[in-house]
């Protein structure tokens, strides 16, 4: 597997300091029920995304690198957790100042934004913090910022590799439809095109079983372009 060059040291920085807040538990001896832990982001993240999900390892999302059942890639690069539909939105579309507000409600929505399987796709950390405060889109150019990895961007976009830009399509309109986080007009039409242009792959329906399996709620933009009859999300 190709190893990631860096182009700027004020971005490597970043990405050390980063880290620190990216990477979650490594996974628990002694894992909680999968019920129990889908209610809570992070023993979910520390226990049954990784030993359940991820169990045998799988590939990163933005540059398709692959990683190990203990969280590695041949390059040694540690992989985390991914929010699609960023916590960031989550906050602001509940109006909460930070996410131990938003868990401190009783209604429990945010905690079920946040630990939605649906929404997380593991990856390098460095691509996480460069990803911070830009939004999905297409970016002029081919400037790769990795080596042997299609991501770009720039003025204020972040552009994924097409084979990943399906997934996140159907993440985002997923997270858009089961609890009505905002996206806007061009933003969905943008992502419907992805969405058709980037049919779920194989290891996508996969996924999207075992999810189904692990927190009872499937992904209905998936089926549909699996071409299997949706299942109804629950608004809450």
């Amino acid at each position: 597997m190709h190893s990631r060059s860096l182009r700027s040291g004020r971005f490597a920085r970043l990405a050390a300091g980063g880290l620190l807040l990216l990477l979650g538990a490594l996974p628990g001896t002694s894992p909680r029920a999968a019920g129990e832990q889908y209610a809570d982001y992070d023993a979910l993240a520390s226990g049954l995304f990784w030993t359940q999900l991820y169990g045998d390892g799988g590939w990163t999302l933005y540059c398709g690198e692959q990683f190990t059942a203990d969280r590695r890639t041949p390059a040694g690069n540690t992989v985390v957790i991914d929010h699609i539909y960023p916590v960031e939105g989550m906050l602001d579309f509940l109006h909460c100042r930070t996410r131990a507000e938003c868990r401190e409600r009783p209604d429990g929505k945010f905690a079920k934004m946040e630990a939605d399987m649906h929404n997380l796709y593991p990856d390098w950390p460095a691509l996480l913090v460069y990803r911070g405060g830009r939004s999905y889109g297409v970016v002029g150019g081919e400037d790769w910022r990795f080596d042997g990895c299609d991501v770009e961007w720039g003025n204020g976009k972040f552009e994924p590799r097409p084979i990943a830009r399906g997934n996140i399509a159907r993440a985002l309109l997923y997270m858009h439809d089961a609890y009505r986080l905002p996206l806007n007009a061009a933003t969905r039409k943008m992502l419907q095109n992805w969405h058709r242009e980037d049919p779920p792959s194989r290891q996508e329906k996969a996924r999207n079983d075992a999810i189904f399996k692990l927190q009872g709620r499937r992904n209905p933009w998936i089926d549909r372009g699996a071409g299997r009859d949706p299942r109804n999300l629950a608004s809450d």
